[in-house]
């Protein structure tokens, strides 16, 4: 497939295979570049095409541009058929290779499959990451508005880059291109149950949902609002429980949840990271505005990281200063299995596994 350019009128190659196809698309390689990918719509329209030359001229500034990571994968240029008059059909963005859904590092057990000497100091350093892009799209006026863990793409050295950003709600001088999905567990309260096409989302919105991913980040994929539920009958999915206000975590409601018994203890956040939590889930739940903004995660991370000390039995157990006896020894203990494996340890299952 021969696709060309439309601001540089260069003919590209399309691959024939996608490497990846949802049901509105498919990604496909370009021949002879590995710096782009291309973006192919099933059913390309006039509105996407309007959306996409909205965001093209108006980029957001790349947190990481500096160090030659994209950790947002904008769009840098439409594409056309080779044919006249040419339709629309897609976009390139940067392609970024080697990297992960950001489940793969917040789940436990999938980290110790996958990339087993990720400790704490690097899960910390993705969130921060993350809360920089968010920073970077809010301060152009963007929404991720389906926030969710399968768009957000991380590297084993704690890189972060935001994908599906075709999906971003976009400003634009007649109004706003809305965000037409979102995922429940990642919604505000306010916002349940509410038809995305009918409702322009804001930053506030965007600060739940990035909330409820640096609590992922941050306690071994445990969801803020999960916890054992305490009263008789059924427990409620999670969506309710967002909307109830169930934070089991809550220093301001009691709630019929008390924190998982599997999750690690809230202590183990940082004051500042803690205070943000409890701003976020427990304050903003009446007060969607005075939700953290993601500079205010990004500061409060910065002196997360900052403030980590290293286990002496174990290099890999690495938890803020100040929070007494390792967390991640009593957690190995309990569990049954260290989450945080030394390099010892890693090295030789590696060897068990390949004999």
């Amino acid at each position: 497939m021969r696709l060309r350019l439309e601001r540089s009128g260069d003919i590209l190659t399309i691959a024939a295979a996608p490497i990846a196809r949802g049901g509105e698309a498919g990604l496909y390689p370009i021949v002879g570049t590995e710096l782009l990918i291309a973006k192919v719509y099933h059913r390309p329209t006039l509105d996407r095409a309007m959306k996409l030359d909205a965001m093209i001229a108006r980029p957001p500034v790349d947190p990481m541009s500096a160090r030659g990571h994209p950790s947002i994968a904008w769009p840098t240029d439409r594409l056309l058929t080779d044919e006249a008059p040419p339709r629309f059909m897609g976009y390139v963005m940067p392609r970024v290779e080697h990297m992960r859904p950001v489940f793969s590092f917040y789940n436990p057990r999938t980290r110790r499959k996958t990339c087993p000497l990720f400790h704490y100091r690097y899960l910390v350093r993705t969130a921060r990451n993350l809360a920089a892009a968010f920073r970077a799209l809010h301060d152009r006026g963007y929404v991720v508005g389906d926030v969710n863990e399968s768009n957000v793409l991380v590297s084993e050295t704690a890189l972060v880059t935001l994908v599906d950003t075709d999906s971003f709600q976009v400003p634009a001088e007649a109004g706003v291109y809305r965000c037409p999905v979102g995922k429940p567990e990642y919604t505000p309260p306010e916002l349940q149950g509410v038809r995305f096409r009918e409702v322009d989302r804001k930053p506030e919105h965007d600060n739940f949902g990035l909330g409820v991913l640096i609590f992922l980040l941050l306690m071994e994929g445990t969801h803020p609002f999960a916890g054992r539920y305490t009263d008789p009958g059924d427990v409620p999915p999670l969506p309710d429980r967002i909307l109830a206000g169930h934070f089991p975590y809550s220093a301001m409601r009691r709630g019929p949840y008390e924190p998982m018994s599997t999750a690690p203890p809230i202590g183990i956040l940082h004051p500042e990271v803690r205070n943000l939590v409890r701003l976020c889930f427990d304050h903003g739940h009446a007060h969607p505005a005075e939700r953290p903004t993601a500079a205010d995660w990004q500061q409060a991370l910065d002196h997360a990281e900052n403030s980590l000390t290293t286990c002496k039995a174990n290099p890999q157990h690495v938890f803020r200063t100040g929070f007494g006896a390792c967390p991640w020894c009593q957690r190995a203990e309990r569990l049954g299995f260290d989450t945080y494996p030394s390099k010892d340890a890693v090295r030789e299952a590696l060897l068990a596994s390949a004999s």
